[in-house]
Protein backbone atom coordinates (compact mmCIF):
# COMPACT_ATOMS: atom_id res chain seq x y z
CA UNK A 1 0.00 0.00 0.00
CA UNK A 2 1.09 3.54 -0.68
CA UNK A 3 0.67 6.97 0.81
CA UNK A 4 1.02 10.37 -0.78
CA UNK A 5 1.37 13.73 0.83
CA UNK A 6 0.43 15.78 -2.21
CA UNK A 7 1.31 14.51 -5.69
CA UNK A 8 2.57 16.66 -8.55
CA UNK A 9 -0.61 16.86 -10.55
CA UNK A 10 -0.28 18.15 -14.10
CA UNK A 11 3.53 18.28 -13.89
CA UNK A 12 4.78 19.66 -17.23
CA UNK A 13 8.13 18.47 -18.57
CA UNK A 14 9.33 20.89 -21.22
CA UNK A 15 11.99 18.66 -22.76
CA UNK A 16 12.43 14.89 -23.14
CA UNK A 17 16.21 15.21 -22.76
CA UNK A 18 17.96 13.21 -20.09
CA UNK A 19 18.63 15.26 -16.95
CA UNK A 20 22.10 14.70 -15.49
CA UNK A 21 22.72 13.91 -11.85
CA UNK A 22 24.19 17.40 -11.32
CA UNK A 23 21.13 19.01 -12.86
CA UNK A 24 18.90 16.93 -10.61
CA UNK A 25 20.88 18.02 -7.57
CA UNK A 26 20.64 21.66 -8.64
CA UNK A 27 16.89 21.27 -8.98
CA UNK A 28 16.64 20.02 -5.40
CA UNK A 29 18.89 22.82 -4.11
CA UNK A 30 16.77 25.40 -5.93
CA UNK A 31 13.63 23.96 -4.35
CA UNK A 32 15.18 24.36 -0.87
CA UNK A 33 16.27 27.96 -1.55
CA UNK A 34 12.82 28.89 -2.76
CA UNK A 35 11.32 27.40 0.40
CA UNK A 36 13.74 29.41 2.59
CA UNK A 37 12.98 32.63 0.73
CA UNK A 38 9.28 32.04 1.18
CA UNK A 39 9.76 31.78 4.94
CA UNK A 40 11.12 35.34 5.05
CA UNK A 41 7.74 36.60 3.85
CA UNK A 42 5.98 34.70 6.62
CA UNK A 43 3.37 32.96 4.45
CA UNK A 44 0.36 31.24 5.94
CA UNK A 45 1.18 27.95 7.59
CA UNK A 46 0.93 25.05 5.15
CA UNK A 47 -0.60 22.10 6.87
CA UNK A 48 0.16 18.51 5.94
CA UNK A 49 -2.44 16.75 3.77
CA UNK A 50 -4.41 13.70 4.82
CA UNK A 51 -2.90 10.22 4.64
CA UNK A 52 -4.34 8.42 1.62
CA UNK A 53 -3.94 4.73 0.78
CA UNK A 54 -5.59 3.08 -2.22
CA UNK A 55 -6.04 -0.66 -1.82
CA UNK A 56 -7.84 -1.56 -5.06
CA UNK A 57 -7.28 -1.81 -7.94
CA UNK A 58 -3.67 -2.84 -7.43
CA UNK A 59 -1.06 -0.75 -9.17
CA UNK A 60 -0.19 -1.91 -12.74
CA UNK A 61 -3.35 -3.98 -13.14
CA UNK A 62 -4.11 -5.55 -16.52
CA UNK A 63 -7.59 -7.03 -16.70
CA UNK A 64 -9.38 -8.77 -19.55
CA UNK A 65 -12.53 -6.64 -19.48
CA UNK A 66 -13.51 -2.99 -19.43
CA UNK A 67 -16.55 -1.45 -17.75
CA UNK A 68 -17.19 -0.85 -14.07
CA UNK A 69 -14.24 -0.69 -11.67
CA UNK A 70 -14.58 -0.26 -7.91
CA UNK A 71 -11.82 1.83 -6.29
CA UNK A 72 -11.34 1.30 -2.55
CA UNK A 73 -8.97 2.53 0.12
CA UNK A 74 -8.55 4.38 3.37
CA UNK A 75 -7.97 8.03 4.25
CA UNK A 76 -7.21 9.49 7.69
CA UNK A 77 -6.40 12.90 9.03
CA UNK A 78 -2.72 13.80 9.14
CA UNK A 79 -1.31 13.24 12.65
CA UNK A 80 0.25 16.71 12.70
CA UNK A 81 -2.61 18.84 11.40
CA UNK A 82 -5.48 16.70 12.64
CA UNK A 83 -7.80 18.26 10.05
CA UNK A 84 -10.80 16.03 9.29
CA UNK A 85 -11.22 14.63 5.78
CA UNK A 86 -14.16 16.17 3.92
CA UNK A 87 -14.22 14.56 0.47
CA UNK A 88 -12.69 11.81 -1.67
CA UNK A 89 -12.94 11.95 -5.46
CA UNK A 90 -11.97 9.22 -7.95
CA UNK A 91 -11.60 10.58 -11.48
CA UNK A 92 -14.13 13.24 -10.52
CA UNK A 93 -16.64 10.77 -9.04
CA UNK A 94 -17.38 11.39 -5.35
CA UNK A 95 -16.62 8.34 -3.25
CA UNK A 96 -18.63 7.00 -0.36
CA UNK A 97 -16.60 7.94 2.73
CA UNK A 98 -17.27 5.91 5.86
CA UNK A 99 -16.74 6.93 9.46
CA UNK A 100 -13.79 4.54 9.85
CA UNK A 101 -11.96 6.24 6.96
CA UNK A 102 -12.62 3.56 4.36
CA UNK A 103 -14.03 4.68 1.03
CA UNK A 104 -15.22 3.25 -2.25
CA UNK A 105 -16.20 4.66 -5.63
CA UNK A 106 -17.45 3.03 -8.80
CA UNK A 107 -16.08 4.35 -12.10
CA UNK A 108 -16.40 3.17 -15.70
CA UNK A 109 -13.25 2.54 -17.72
CA UNK A 110 -13.23 2.18 -21.47
CA UNK A 111 -11.09 -0.35 -23.34
CA UNK A 112 -7.48 0.76 -23.34
CA UNK A 113 -5.34 2.51 -20.75
CA UNK A 114 -6.89 4.57 -17.95
CA UNK A 115 -5.17 6.68 -15.30
CA UNK A 116 -7.13 6.51 -12.03
CA UNK A 117 -6.55 9.54 -9.81
CA UNK A 118 -7.90 9.44 -6.26
CA UNK A 119 -7.81 12.71 -4.33
CA UNK A 120 -8.68 13.32 -0.66
CA UNK A 121 -9.28 16.85 0.66
CA UNK A 122 -9.41 17.88 4.31
CA UNK A 123 -11.12 20.81 6.04
CA UNK A 124 -8.02 23.00 5.58
CA UNK A 125 -8.10 22.46 1.80
CA UNK A 126 -5.03 20.24 1.73
CA UNK A 127 -5.15 17.48 -0.88
CA UNK A 128 -3.47 14.08 -1.07
CA UNK A 129 -3.44 12.24 -4.38
CA UNK A 130 -2.76 8.77 -5.68
CA UNK A 131 -2.55 8.03 -9.42
CA UNK A 132 -2.23 4.54 -10.82
CA UNK A 133 -2.71 2.93 -14.21
CA UNK A 134 -5.18 0.30 -15.34
CA UNK A 135 -5.23 -1.45 -18.70
CA UNK A 136 -8.60 -3.03 -19.46
CA UNK A 137 -10.28 -4.76 -22.36
CA UNK A 138 -9.79 -7.85 -24.51
CA UNK A 139 -6.44 -9.34 -23.51
CA UNK A 140 -4.64 -11.12 -26.33
CA UNK A 141 -1.33 -12.99 -26.23
CA UNK A 142 1.56 -11.34 -28.03
CA UNK A 143 1.92 -12.68 -31.54
CA UNK A 144 -1.87 -12.96 -31.91
CA UNK A 145 -3.64 -11.87 -35.05
CA UNK A 146 -4.87 -8.26 -35.26
CA UNK A 147 -7.94 -7.99 -37.48
CA UNK A 148 -8.12 -5.03 -39.87
CA UNK A 149 -4.85 -3.70 -38.50
CA UNK A 150 -4.03 -1.95 -41.77
CA UNK A 151 -6.46 -0.33 -44.15
CA UNK A 152 -5.22 0.94 -47.51
CA UNK A 153 -7.02 2.99 -50.13
CA UNK A 154 -5.64 3.49 -53.64
CA UNK A 155 -6.97 6.02 -56.10
CA UNK A 156 -7.38 5.59 -59.83
CA UNK A 157 -4.34 7.86 -60.27
CA UNK A 158 -2.31 5.56 -58.00
CA UNK A 159 -3.09 2.60 -60.24
CA UNK A 160 -1.86 4.65 -63.19
CA UNK A 161 1.46 5.16 -61.39
CA UNK A 162 1.71 1.45 -60.66
CA UNK A 163 0.91 0.65 -64.29
CA UNK A 164 3.80 2.83 -65.43
CA UNK A 165 6.17 0.98 -63.10
CA UNK A 166 4.85 -2.50 -63.94
CA UNK A 167 6.25 -2.67 -67.49
CA UNK A 168 9.92 -2.15 -66.56
CA UNK A 169 9.46 -4.52 -63.61
CA UNK A 170 8.11 -7.31 -65.82
CA UNK A 171 10.98 -6.79 -68.29
CA UNK A 172 13.38 -7.70 -65.47
CA UNK A 173 11.51 -10.78 -64.25
CA UNK A 174 12.85 -14.30 -64.69
CA UNK A 175 10.10 -15.60 -66.93
CA UNK A 176 11.32 -19.19 -66.70
CA UNK A 177 10.73 -19.21 -62.96
CA UNK A 178 7.18 -18.01 -63.56
CA UNK A 179 6.56 -20.57 -66.32
CA UNK A 180 8.22 -23.54 -64.59
CA UNK A 181 5.05 -24.79 -62.80
CA UNK A 182 3.20 -24.71 -66.13
CA UNK A 183 5.57 -27.00 -68.07
CA UNK A 184 4.87 -28.53 -70.48
CA UNK A 185 3.22 -25.35 -71.73
CA UNK A 186 1.19 -27.22 -74.35
CA UNK A 187 0.35 -30.90 -74.53
CA UNK A 188 -2.17 -32.98 -76.41
CA UNK A 189 -3.00 -36.65 -76.80
CA UNK A 190 -1.28 -37.60 -73.54
CA UNK A 191 -4.23 -37.62 -71.18
CA UNK A 192 -3.37 -41.20 -70.19
CA UNK A 193 0.35 -40.65 -70.67
CA UNK A 194 2.54 -40.70 -73.79
CA UNK A 195 1.30 -43.18 -76.40
CA UNK A 196 1.49 -43.67 -80.16
CA UNK A 197 0.26 -40.13 -80.98
CA UNK A 198 0.92 -37.30 -78.57
CA UNK A 199 2.79 -33.97 -78.38
CA UNK A 200 4.33 -31.92 -75.56
CA UNK A 201 5.85 -28.47 -75.93
CA UNK A 202 8.36 -27.20 -73.33
CA UNK A 203 9.51 -23.58 -73.17
CA UNK A 204 13.28 -23.28 -72.69
CA UNK A 205 13.42 -19.51 -72.48
CA UNK A 206 11.43 -16.32 -72.94
CA UNK A 207 12.59 -12.81 -73.69
CA UNK A 208 10.99 -9.54 -74.75
CA UNK A 209 12.12 -6.09 -75.78
CA UNK A 210 9.38 -3.98 -74.19
CA UNK A 211 6.36 -4.33 -71.92
CA UNK A 212 3.55 -1.82 -71.39
CA UNK A 213 0.99 -2.54 -68.68
CA UNK A 214 -2.30 -0.80 -68.03
CA UNK A 215 -4.34 -1.43 -64.87
CA UNK A 216 -7.53 0.63 -64.54
CA UNK A 217 -10.05 0.17 -61.71
CA UNK A 218 -13.65 -0.16 -62.88
CA UNK A 219 -16.92 -1.16 -61.29
CA UNK A 220 -16.40 -4.60 -62.84
CA UNK A 221 -12.88 -5.02 -61.40
CA UNK A 222 -9.41 -4.20 -62.68
CA UNK A 223 -9.31 -3.70 -66.42
CA UNK A 224 -5.97 -5.18 -67.52
CA UNK A 225 -3.98 -4.78 -70.74
CA UNK A 226 -0.47 -6.09 -71.41
CA UNK A 227 1.38 -5.20 -74.62
CA UNK A 228 4.54 -7.27 -75.12
CA UNK A 229 6.92 -6.35 -77.96
CA UNK A 230 9.71 -8.49 -79.38
CA UNK A 231 8.63 -11.77 -77.83
CA UNK A 232 11.07 -14.64 -78.41
CA UNK A 233 10.27 -18.12 -77.03
CA UNK A 234 12.72 -20.97 -77.74
CA UNK A 235 11.62 -24.47 -76.75
CA UNK A 236 11.51 -28.10 -77.64
CA UNK A 237 8.84 -30.65 -78.40
CA UNK A 238 8.59 -34.33 -77.44
CA UNK A 239 6.11 -36.35 -79.47
CA UNK A 240 5.18 -39.64 -81.11
CA UNK A 241 3.68 -40.35 -84.56
CA UNK A 242 2.58 -43.86 -85.48
CA UNK A 243 4.24 -45.07 -82.27
CA UNK A 244 7.58 -43.59 -83.35
CA UNK A 245 9.00 -41.19 -80.75
CA UNK A 246 10.67 -37.93 -81.71
CA UNK A 247 12.07 -34.72 -80.28
CA UNK A 248 13.04 -31.43 -81.88
CA UNK A 249 13.55 -27.74 -81.19
CA UNK A 250 10.86 -25.10 -81.68
CA UNK A 251 11.08 -21.30 -81.72
CA UNK A 252 8.12 -18.95 -81.64
CA UNK A 253 8.53 -15.22 -82.21
CA UNK A 254 6.04 -12.36 -82.35
CA UNK A 255 6.51 -8.68 -83.07
CA UNK A 256 3.70 -7.83 -80.66
CA UNK A 257 1.30 -9.66 -78.37
CA UNK A 258 -1.60 -7.81 -76.71
CA UNK A 259 -3.53 -9.53 -73.95
CA UNK A 260 -6.49 -7.83 -72.26
CA UNK A 261 -9.18 -8.84 -69.82
CA UNK A 262 -10.27 -8.45 -66.21
CA UNK A 263 -7.57 -8.98 -63.60
CA UNK A 264 -9.15 -10.66 -60.57
CA UNK A 265 -7.25 -10.05 -57.33
CA UNK A 266 -8.14 -12.45 -54.51
CA UNK A 267 -6.83 -12.40 -50.90
CA UNK A 268 -5.21 -15.72 -49.98
CA UNK A 269 -4.26 -15.22 -46.31
CA UNK A 270 -0.59 -15.60 -45.57
CA UNK A 271 0.11 -16.19 -49.27
CA UNK A 272 -0.78 -12.59 -50.08
CA UNK A 273 -2.85 -11.94 -53.20
CA UNK A 274 -3.59 -14.26 -56.10
CA UNK A 275 -4.16 -12.77 -59.55
CA UNK A 276 -6.02 -14.42 -62.42
CA UNK A 277 -7.13 -13.09 -65.79
CA UNK A 278 -10.70 -13.60 -66.97
CA UNK A 279 -12.50 -12.69 -70.18
CA UNK A 280 -9.14 -12.49 -71.90
CA UNK A 281 -8.65 -11.55 -75.53
CA UNK A 282 -5.38 -12.06 -77.43
CA UNK A 283 -4.01 -10.28 -80.48
CA UNK A 284 -0.72 -11.41 -82.09
CA UNK A 285 1.15 -9.42 -84.74
CA UNK A 286 4.16 -10.61 -86.77
CA UNK A 287 4.06 -14.28 -85.75
CA UNK A 288 7.06 -16.39 -86.84
CA UNK A 289 7.29 -20.14 -86.06
CA UNK A 290 10.47 -22.16 -86.62
CA UNK A 291 9.65 -25.87 -86.26
CA UNK A 292 11.51 -27.64 -89.08
CA UNK A 293 11.71 -31.38 -88.71
CA UNK A 294 8.48 -31.61 -86.71
CA UNK A 295 5.66 -33.46 -88.51
CA UNK A 296 2.67 -31.36 -89.53
CA UNK A 297 0.33 -33.50 -87.46
CA UNK A 298 2.36 -32.63 -84.34
CA UNK A 299 2.35 -28.92 -85.20
CA UNK A 300 -1.43 -29.13 -85.43
CA UNK A 301 -1.63 -30.92 -82.06
CA UNK A 302 0.52 -28.23 -80.42
CA UNK A 303 -1.41 -25.31 -82.00
CA UNK A 304 1.86 -23.37 -82.26
CA UNK A 305 0.08 -20.51 -83.99
CA UNK A 306 -1.61 -19.64 -80.68
CA UNK A 307 1.37 -20.39 -78.42
CA UNK A 308 2.66 -16.80 -78.15
CA UNK A 309 -0.70 -15.46 -77.01
CA UNK A 310 -1.23 -18.42 -74.71
CA UNK A 311 2.08 -17.91 -72.94
CA UNK A 312 1.47 -14.19 -72.38
CA UNK A 313 -2.13 -14.70 -71.25
CA UNK A 314 -0.91 -17.17 -68.59
CA UNK A 315 2.36 -15.53 -67.64
CA UNK A 316 1.21 -11.90 -67.44
CA UNK A 317 -1.22 -12.30 -64.51
CA UNK A 318 1.30 -14.52 -62.70
CA UNK A 319 3.95 -11.84 -63.22
CA UNK A 320 1.55 -9.31 -61.71
CA UNK A 321 1.22 -11.23 -58.42
CA UNK A 322 4.45 -9.96 -56.82
CA UNK A 323 3.66 -6.50 -58.16
CA UNK A 324 0.17 -6.47 -56.66
CA UNK A 325 1.41 -7.92 -53.36
CA UNK A 326 3.91 -5.08 -53.07
CA UNK A 327 1.39 -2.47 -54.15
CA UNK A 328 -1.47 -3.69 -51.96
CA UNK A 329 0.53 -4.62 -48.88
CA UNK A 330 0.57 -8.41 -48.80
CA UNK A 331 3.93 -9.84 -47.74
CA UNK A 332 3.13 -13.41 -48.84
CA UNK A 333 4.14 -15.19 -45.66
CA UNK A 334 6.00 -14.31 -42.45
CA UNK A 335 8.98 -11.97 -42.79
CA UNK A 336 11.78 -11.66 -40.22
CA UNK A 337 13.83 -8.53 -39.57
CA UNK A 338 16.38 -7.53 -36.93
CA UNK A 339 15.12 -5.02 -34.37
CA UNK A 340 17.51 -3.76 -31.70
CA UNK A 341 19.30 -7.11 -31.61
CA UNK A 342 16.05 -9.10 -31.50
CA UNK A 343 14.30 -10.95 -34.31
CA UNK A 344 10.92 -9.48 -35.22
CA UNK A 345 8.70 -11.86 -37.20
CA UNK A 346 5.82 -10.09 -38.92
CA UNK A 347 3.04 -11.41 -41.10
CA UNK A 348 0.66 -9.24 -43.13
CA UNK A 349 -2.34 -11.12 -44.49
CA UNK A 350 -4.87 -9.45 -46.81
CA UNK A 351 -8.45 -10.09 -45.74
CA UNK A 352 -10.61 -8.12 -48.21
CA UNK A 353 -10.25 -6.06 -51.37
CA UNK A 354 -13.06 -3.99 -52.87
CA UNK A 355 -12.58 -2.38 -56.29
CA UNK A 356 -14.74 0.19 -58.07
CA UNK A 357 -14.22 2.94 -60.62
CA UNK A 358 -12.61 5.26 -58.06
CA UNK A 359 -9.93 2.82 -56.88
CA UNK A 360 -9.52 0.05 -54.35
CA UNK A 361 -10.00 -0.43 -50.61
CA UNK A 362 -7.90 -3.15 -48.97
CA UNK A 363 -7.90 -4.43 -45.38
CA UNK A 364 -5.07 -6.50 -43.95
CA UNK A 365 -4.61 -8.51 -40.77
CA UNK A 366 -1.24 -8.63 -39.01
CA UNK A 367 0.77 -10.74 -36.61
CA UNK A 368 4.08 -9.76 -35.04
CA UNK A 369 6.31 -11.36 -32.44
CA UNK A 370 9.69 -10.34 -31.04
CA UNK A 371 11.78 -13.37 -30.16
CA UNK A 372 11.86 -14.22 -26.46
CA UNK A 373 8.73 -12.26 -25.50
CA UNK A 374 6.26 -15.15 -25.35
CA UNK A 375 6.17 -14.81 -21.54
CA UNK A 376 4.44 -11.43 -21.81
CA UNK A 377 1.00 -11.30 -20.16
CA UNK A 378 -0.27 -9.94 -23.48
CA UNK A 379 -1.67 -6.70 -24.80
CA UNK A 380 -5.04 -5.00 -24.69
CA UNK A 381 -6.78 -5.20 -28.04
CA UNK A 382 -9.32 -2.54 -28.92
CA UNK A 383 -11.81 -3.39 -31.64
CA UNK A 384 -10.91 -1.87 -35.00
CA UNK A 385 -13.58 -0.50 -37.27
CA UNK A 386 -12.88 0.79 -40.75
CA UNK A 387 -11.73 4.42 -40.74
CA UNK A 388 -13.00 6.94 -43.28
CA UNK A 389 -10.79 6.58 -46.33
CA UNK A 390 -10.19 9.21 -49.00
CA UNK A 391 -6.97 8.72 -50.96
CA UNK A 392 -7.47 11.79 -53.15
CA UNK A 393 -5.22 11.33 -56.16
CA UNK A 394 -2.75 9.14 -54.30
CA UNK A 395 -2.58 6.53 -51.58
CA UNK A 396 -3.85 6.37 -47.99
CA UNK A 397 -2.93 4.05 -45.13
CA UNK A 398 -4.73 3.57 -41.84
CA UNK A 399 -2.60 1.94 -39.13
CA UNK A 400 -4.47 0.68 -36.04
CA UNK A 401 -3.06 1.61 -32.63
CA UNK A 402 -3.09 -2.12 -31.77
CA UNK A 403 -0.02 -2.54 -33.98
CA UNK A 404 2.00 -0.26 -31.73
CA UNK A 405 0.43 -1.59 -28.53
CA UNK A 406 1.34 -5.18 -29.34
CA UNK A 407 4.91 -4.16 -30.13
CA UNK A 408 5.13 -2.08 -26.92
CA UNK A 409 3.97 -5.07 -24.86
CA UNK A 410 6.70 -7.18 -26.45
CA UNK A 411 9.38 -4.52 -26.04
CA UNK A 412 8.47 -4.12 -22.38
CA UNK A 413 9.03 -7.85 -21.93
CA UNK A 414 12.56 -7.58 -23.36
CA UNK A 415 13.55 -5.09 -20.64
CA UNK A 416 14.85 -2.66 -23.25
CA UNK A 417 12.66 0.10 -21.79
CA UNK A 418 14.15 -0.11 -18.30
CA UNK A 419 16.74 2.58 -17.47
CA UNK A 420 19.36 3.45 -14.87
CA UNK A 421 20.20 7.12 -14.21
CA UNK A 422 23.32 7.81 -12.12
CA UNK A 423 23.26 10.89 -9.88
CA UNK A 424 26.43 12.58 -8.60
CA UNK A 425 26.33 13.60 -4.95
CA UNK A 426 23.23 14.10 -2.81
CA UNK A 427 21.47 11.47 -0.75
CA UNK A 428 21.02 8.95 -3.56
CA UNK A 429 23.41 8.01 -6.34
CA UNK A 430 21.18 6.19 -8.83
CA UNK A 431 17.60 5.99 -10.02
CA UNK A 432 16.39 2.75 -11.60
CA UNK A 433 13.28 3.11 -13.77
CA UNK A 434 11.28 0.01 -14.65
CA UNK A 435 8.17 -0.29 -16.77
CA UNK A 436 5.59 -2.25 -14.81
CA UNK A 437 3.14 -1.81 -17.68
CA UNK A 438 3.85 -1.47 -21.39
CA UNK A 439 3.24 1.97 -22.85
CA UNK A 440 -0.11 2.06 -24.60
CA UNK A 441 -1.50 4.21 -27.37
CA UNK A 442 -5.14 5.13 -26.89
CA UNK A 443 -7.52 7.46 -28.67
CA UNK A 444 -8.77 10.27 -26.45
CA UNK A 445 -12.53 9.73 -25.99
CA UNK A 446 -13.11 13.49 -26.25
CA UNK A 447 -11.44 14.30 -29.56
CA UNK A 448 -10.17 10.99 -30.99
CA UNK A 449 -6.56 12.21 -30.90
CA UNK A 450 -3.93 9.62 -30.09
CA UNK A 451 -2.06 9.72 -26.80
CA UNK A 452 0.60 7.54 -25.24
CA UNK A 453 -0.09 6.43 -21.69
CA UNK A 454 3.01 5.60 -19.64
CA UNK A 455 1.47 3.76 -16.75
CA UNK A 456 3.07 3.05 -13.36
CA UNK A 457 6.71 3.55 -14.22
CA UNK A 458 8.47 2.65 -10.99
CA UNK A 459 11.41 4.87 -10.02
CA UNK A 460 13.60 3.37 -7.28
CA UNK A 461 16.20 5.71 -5.73
CA UNK A 462 19.26 3.95 -4.32
CA UNK A 463 22.36 4.91 -2.37
CA UNK A 464 25.29 2.53 -2.93
CA UNK A 465 22.84 -0.14 -3.96
CA UNK A 466 20.47 0.32 -1.03
CA UNK A 467 16.92 1.48 -1.89
CA UNK A 468 16.16 4.77 -0.13
CA UNK A 469 12.89 5.86 -1.80
CA UNK A 470 10.38 4.79 -4.41
CA UNK A 471 7.87 6.58 -6.64
CA UNK A 472 5.30 5.69 -9.29
CA UNK A 473 5.10 7.93 -12.34
CA UNK A 474 2.05 8.07 -14.60
CA UNK A 475 1.89 10.24 -17.68
CA UNK A 476 -0.34 11.02 -20.63
CA UNK A 477 1.62 12.23 -23.63
CA UNK A 478 0.49 13.71 -26.90
CA UNK A 479 1.43 11.54 -29.87
CA UNK A 480 2.35 13.35 -33.05
CA UNK A 481 2.91 11.60 -36.35
CA UNK A 482 5.00 13.65 -38.75
CA UNK A 483 6.74 13.01 -42.07
CA UNK A 484 10.32 11.78 -41.79
CA UNK A 485 13.01 14.25 -42.75
CA UNK A 486 13.57 12.63 -46.15
CA UNK A 487 9.85 12.75 -46.97
CA UNK A 488 9.61 8.99 -47.56
CA UNK A 489 8.63 7.75 -44.11
CA UNK A 490 6.94 8.73 -40.87
CA UNK A 491 8.19 9.57 -37.40
CA UNK A 492 6.18 9.22 -34.21
CA UNK A 493 6.97 12.08 -31.86
CA UNK A 494 6.05 12.24 -28.20
CA UNK A 495 4.94 15.71 -27.11
CA UNK A 496 4.74 17.35 -23.71
CA UNK A 497 3.47 15.03 -21.00
CA UNK A 498 0.95 15.63 -18.27
CA UNK A 499 2.37 13.64 -15.38
CA UNK A 500 1.38 12.66 -11.86
CA UNK A 501 3.79 11.28 -9.28
CA UNK A 502 2.90 9.18 -6.26
CA UNK A 503 5.46 8.40 -3.56
CA UNK A 504 5.26 4.75 -2.53
CA UNK A 505 5.60 3.66 1.08
CA UNK A 506 6.77 0.08 0.58
CA UNK A 507 10.24 1.68 0.81
CA UNK A 508 10.47 4.44 3.41
CA UNK A 509 11.87 7.75 2.19
CA UNK A 510 15.41 7.76 3.63
CA UNK A 511 16.79 10.46 1.34
CA UNK A 512 16.33 13.25 3.93
CA UNK A 513 14.39 15.07 1.21
CA UNK A 514 10.75 16.04 1.44
CA UNK A 515 8.43 13.90 -0.66
CA UNK A 516 7.46 16.92 -2.74
CA UNK A 517 11.12 17.62 -3.59
CA UNK A 518 11.73 13.99 -4.50
CA UNK A 519 8.62 14.07 -6.65
CA UNK A 520 10.08 17.03 -8.56
CA UNK A 521 13.24 15.05 -9.17
CA UNK A 522 11.22 12.30 -10.86
CA UNK A 523 10.53 14.74 -13.68
CA UNK A 524 14.03 13.91 -14.90
CA UNK A 525 13.15 10.22 -14.81
CA UNK A 526 10.09 10.85 -16.93
CA UNK A 527 12.14 12.83 -19.42
CA UNK A 528 14.63 9.98 -19.73
CA UNK A 529 11.87 7.43 -20.21
CA UNK A 530 10.23 9.51 -22.93
CA UNK A 531 13.57 9.74 -24.69
CA UNK A 532 14.01 5.96 -24.49
CA UNK A 533 10.53 5.27 -25.88
CA UNK A 534 10.98 7.92 -28.59
CA UNK A 535 14.05 6.11 -29.93
CA UNK A 536 11.80 3.17 -30.75
CA UNK A 537 9.50 5.37 -32.84
CA UNK A 538 11.94 7.64 -34.65
CA UNK A 539 11.65 6.66 -38.29
CA UNK A 540 9.25 4.17 -39.84
CA UNK A 541 9.89 3.66 -43.57
CA UNK A 542 6.96 3.17 -45.89
CA UNK A 543 7.02 0.55 -48.63
CA UNK A 544 8.25 1.34 -52.13
CA UNK A 545 6.74 -0.41 -55.14
CA UNK A 546 9.14 -0.66 -58.09
CA UNK A 547 10.64 2.69 -57.10
CA UNK A 548 7.29 4.35 -56.34
CA UNK A 549 7.03 5.85 -52.85
CA UNK A 550 4.65 8.02 -50.89
CA UNK A 551 5.52 11.71 -50.71
CA UNK A 552 3.93 14.98 -49.61
CA UNK A 553 2.20 13.18 -46.77
CA UNK A 554 -0.51 14.57 -44.57
CA UNK A 555 -1.07 12.82 -41.26
CA UNK A 556 -4.15 12.64 -39.06
CA UNK A 557 -5.94 10.21 -36.76
CA UNK A 558 -9.37 8.63 -36.93
CA UNK A 559 -10.94 6.46 -34.22
CA UNK A 560 -7.71 4.81 -33.08
CA UNK A 561 -6.04 4.76 -36.49
CA UNK A 562 -3.03 6.76 -37.62
CA UNK A 563 -3.98 8.01 -41.08
CA UNK A 564 -1.25 8.59 -43.67
CA UNK A 565 -2.14 10.18 -46.98
CA UNK A 566 0.19 11.10 -49.81
CA UNK A 567 1.04 11.09 -53.47
CA UNK A 568 2.85 8.28 -55.23
CA UNK A 569 6.08 9.35 -56.90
Amino acid sequence: MEGNGGGVAGLQVASPLLMTGAAMRNLLIASSLLAAAACNDTPPEIKDPPVLKVTSPKRSTIQNHAGQVVVTGTVTANEVSGEPVEKVLVNGVQATLNADGTFNASIVVKPGATLITTSARDAAGQVAEDTRALQAGELRPVGANIDNAITASMSKAAFAKISAAAGPMIEQLDMMTILAPMQPMVHSGDEAGPDCLYARMYVDGASLTNADISIVPTNAGLSFRAQIDGLDVPGHANYAVACVNGSNTVRVKAQRVVVSGTLVVTPTGNQGFKTTLTNETVQVTGLNIAASGIPGSIINLLSLDTLAGYIISKAAPLAMEPMMNSALGGLAGPQSVDMMGKTLTMEVDPSTIDIDASGALITLNTKMLISGTQTSPGFIYTDNGIPSMNPGNGFQLGLADDLANEMMAELKETGLMNLNMPAVGGTFDNTAISMSLPPMISADPADGQLKVILGDMIATFTDHGTPVAKAAINASIELKVVPASNGFGVALQLGKPTAKVTMMDDIGNATRLENKDLESATAACLGAQIEAVSKLLVNIPLPAVAGIQMRNMSIDSDDGFVMLKGDLQ
